[in-house]
Parts: C-alpha cells; sequence; structure tokens
C-alpha cells in the first residue's frame, strides 16, 4: 500500500482505478457551499414557523425540528400559473457580481485541500444546480407535474426552466471560480423510496437537457461532476452517465445498485449504498445490528472498486445520538481496509 492521503485516495476512484482503500465519504473530503445564496446565512438561528426566502424570491418555512432545512410552504406555490410566470416571479434576480461572496472567499482561504478531495455542494436552499426541484419548489409537485404534461403549459415550463438554468450556471461557475473544487456535486431529486416522480420520457424531454447544462458547465470549468439525487432513481442512471456524471449520492439501496455495477463498473462511482431506511438507522437499535449492516455494505458494493462508502440519506444525526453515530464511523474505518490490499 502506498502512503496515500485521503484525497489522493479518493481521487483514484474517480478516475476508475482501484483506490488503496474503501475511502468513506466523511473522511475524504472537504464539503463546500455557496454562501453568497444560501438563504439566512450558515449558522443562522431561526425560530419554528419563521418564513424565509430563497434567491428566487420562494417563501420556505421553518419547521418545527430546526434540525431540518427550510421547505416551501404547502398550498402556497409562488407560481400559481406557469404561463404568467414572469408576473409572479420576483426578477431580476441579484446579478451574481452583486451578491456578497466574500465569506466564501474567506473560506476558500482556509479549505483543507492537502489531506482531502475538494468537493463544492449545490442545490437544495442554494437552488443553483438543481432546474427541476427549483420549479417544485415554486409550483409545487402537482403544479409542476401538470405543467410537464400539459400541452398548453409545455411551452412555459421549457421558457422557465430555461431562464433558470442559465441563471444557476452563472452561480456556479462563480463557485467553481472561488473555491477551484476538484468535485461539483449537483443536487436534484428526482424520486421517492418507491419510484420517480416522473416517467424517464418526460425526463429527458423537460429535466434532462436543463442538467445537461449544469453538468457540462462543470466539466468544461475541468471539474469532476456528481450528482445528488434520493429515492429511487436507477431508472435514469443510463442518463446520468450519458450526460458525463462521474458519481450518484447516496445511491440507496433499494435501487439496483448490483444491476449498477455490473453494467459499468469502474466508470461509475457509487457514494452511498448504506442502509438509510432500514432499522439501523433509528434511535434505539443495537449495535450489533448496526455494525453488521455497515459490513453488508462493503461486502455488496466495495468488490472491484467503484465504491465510495457514504451515509448520505440517513436519519439526522442528532436524532441518533453522538454513540449512533460513532459505531458507523468506526465500524466504515475498518472495513475500509480490508479490500484491495
Amino acid at each position: 500500500m502506498q502512503n496515500l492521503s485521503p484525497r489522493e485516495n479518493v481521487l483514484k476512484v474517480y478516475s476508475g482505478e482501484i483506490p488503496d482503500w474503501v475511502p468513506v465519504a466523511e473522511q475524504s473530503f472537504s464539503m463546500c457551499m455557496p454562501m453568497a445564496v444560501l438563504s439566512g446565512g450558515p449558522g443562522t438561528a431561526l425560530e419554528p414557523g419563521t418564513i424565509i426566502y430563497t434567491i428566487l424570491g420562494t417563501p420556505h418555512v421553518i419547521p418545527p425540528d430546526t434540525n431540518i432545512g427550510p421547505m416551501p410552504i404547502p398550498g402556497q406555490p409562488q407560481i400559481p400559473d406557469i404561463n404568467n410566470w414572469r408576473k409572479y416571479l420576483k426578477y431580476p434576480f441579484p446579478s451574481i457580481d452583486a451578491m456578497d461572496w466574500s465569506r466564501d472567499i474567506e473560506a476558500a482561504k482556509h479549505v483543507d485541500r492537502e489531506t482531502r478531495a475538494v468537493e463544492a455542494l449545490v442545490g437544495g436552499t442554494a437552488f443553483s444546480g438543481a432546474p427541476y426541484n427549483a420549479m417544485v419548489d415554486m409550483m409545487g409537485h402537482e403544479g409542476a407535474s401538470i405543467a410537464m404534461l400539459t400541452d398548453e403549459e409545455k411551452d412555459s415550463w421549457h421558457e422557465l426552466i430555461g431562464f433558470l438554468t442559465d441563471y444557476e450556471v452563472r452561480i456556479i461557475t462563480r463557485l467553481i471560480e472561488i473555491y477551484q473544487p476538484d468535485i461539483v456535486c449537483t443536487c436534484d431529486d428526482l424520486a421517492t423510496a418507491h419510484g420517480p416522480f416522473m416517467s424517464p420520457a418526460t425526463y429527458r424531454e423537460m429535466v434532462k437537457p436543463y442538467q445537461r447544462r449544469i453538468i457540462q458547465c462543470i466539466i468544461d470549468a475541468g471539474c469532476i461532476a456528481e450528482l445528488h439525487c434520493c429515492g429511487k432513481a436507477d431508472y435514469f442512471v443510463d442518463d446520468f452517465v450519458e450526460m458525463g456524471l462521474k458519481a450518484w449520492n447516496p445511491a440507496q439501496i433499494f435501487n439496483d445498485l448490483a444491476e449498477v455495477k455490473a453494467k459499468y463498473g469502474r466508470s461509475f462511482v457509487i457514494s452511498g449504498g448504506y442502509d438509510s431506511q432500514g432499522k439501523i438507522n433509528v434511535a434505539g437499535a443495537a449495535e450489533a445490528d448496526v455494525r453488521a449492516s455497515i459490513r453488508d455494505s462493503f461486502a455488496k458494493y466495495a468488490p472491484g472498486g467503484g465504491y465510495i462508502f457514504n451515509t448520505g440519506g440517513m436519519a439526522l444525526a442528532h436524532e441518533l445520538g453522538e454513540e449512533h453515530m460513532g459505531w458507523i464511523f468506526d465500524e466504515a474505518e475498518k472495513c475500509s481496509k480490508l479490500y484491495y490490499q
């Protein structure tokens, strides 16, 4: 075994090589997000019920459990009629240069680039890099689904999502300039635990062209493109690969990950494979069950490479407790050394 840093080891996975050990995500990456875009700013304490607005002007409410991110207000879509989206959307948005990037510029000076790979995360309430989720935020799932399927609304869908994608690309470009990341992970959830929000045909017509533009922006900047997409989204993996994505997280286990590995080998990285929805991922789970589940994840997905152990998609850590989290990462560290040597 070479004396590699976690950074060097995990980058071998993205390049299609067999690493010296199975990377554990929490030990392998320096994560950064566009603070200039985030609602409220990092560390802002907000009371449940507080209304905040995204950079798009979309209202979100702080839920009773403040450890959960802000959520769109149910039944109150920002854009109730997509054919008149210009009437409801508060634009022009702030220009990229007018945003306060000072916190990002300062944070970039202190990113650990020596021992960890730098990964920029865009999406969620930061909005950038999530064209479909941004549409759902503004219209609700029902409104977005109707717009994608109704002939009278499809043209307006393409106008709005294209407009947003142009803006998102500019934000991502600025983020890359500041942080100089190795990997950019764009977040756009397309599915529930039971299946996708839309058919593959609808995805390819109404969403994929805009995700492709985001991904190409990342690739053109010389970064590795990764997608965070929760749920049973294996229906779209061929599209992910065709667009140039190198990795998918959290790649939850109700997807057919064995088939993905068999088809793409080390050319497409599975970052996940953790039983995020199982009985071991609840407070009060037995230590033996937690550790056995971690060993099972490594046994299934580590052989042959192309795997990063990642607990993304799990219950909130504060619900599980420090001891429980300790079992997970202690067992993961032990298992990570059992392969490729």
